[in-house]
């Protein structure tokens, strides 16, 4: 069996979780930047679903990845949650391939984290679940390491940026001055107009 290299290629080991099926949401370094924040990464941290038949898609997925755990033998993800052990860290073919089964500050895990997250475009046809800006706050506060302080204050920017780009309903252009005005702008005119009757 080939030793895993050490090049880092996200989008083989989400294609290979996808492939197998595996029940999961992106977390750590790789969400955060996927969401928009501005730092780099060297490997996949994802948060699984505790079920046995995930346990072996992602035995599946580990071995079409060639993945290694320090020659420890197999448990499941349930046993490891059990025993406390928080991070599972993979070398894999693609890099490296982390396991949180009970990332911190999000008691209910995979289930808690599902709910919020979004299946965000990566090319290649891959449409991986990422956690929510949210949720990669409340995980990085929860941590309270100092490193993290600054990717704190940039996770709540990115929130605030979010909560601007709230979609607005299209409204037709009446002028090409009009072209020009901001969404708060648009959704002002467009109140005015219900209260008028005149709905654009």
């Amino acid at each position: 069996m080939a030793e895993p290299s050490e090049q880092f290629d996200p989008r083989a080991i989400i294609a290979a979780l996808e492939r197998n099926y595996v029940d999961y949401v992106i977390i750590g370094g790789l969400a955060r930047v996927l969401r928009g924040s501005d730092e780099l990464t060297r490997g996949v941290d994802i948060c699984p679903a505790l079920t046995p038949n995930n346990d072996e898609r992602l035995v599946e997925a580990g071995l079409e990845l060639d993945s290694r755990h320090g020659g420890r033998r197999r448990r499941t993800l349930e046993q490891i949650a059990l025993a406390g052990e928080d991070v599972i860290e993979l070398r894999t073919t693609a890099g490296e391939l982390k396991l949180v089964p009970a990332p911190a500050g999000v008691p209910g895990g995979f289930a808690d984290l599902r709910r919020a997250a979004t299946r965000e475009h990566l090319g290649n046809r891959l449409r991986p679940p990422v956690a929510s800006t949210a949720d990669l706050a409340r995980m990085t506060a929860a941590l309270r390491r100092e490193q993290d302080i600054e990717r704190l204050r940039e996770l709540r920017r990115i929130m605030e940026l979010e909560v601007e780009r709230e979609p607005v309903a299209p409204l037709k252009v009446q002028s090409p001055s009009e072209v020009t005005r901001g969404p708060r702008e648009w959704a002002r005119l467009r109140e005015r107009d219900r209260e008028r009757g005149m709905e654009r």
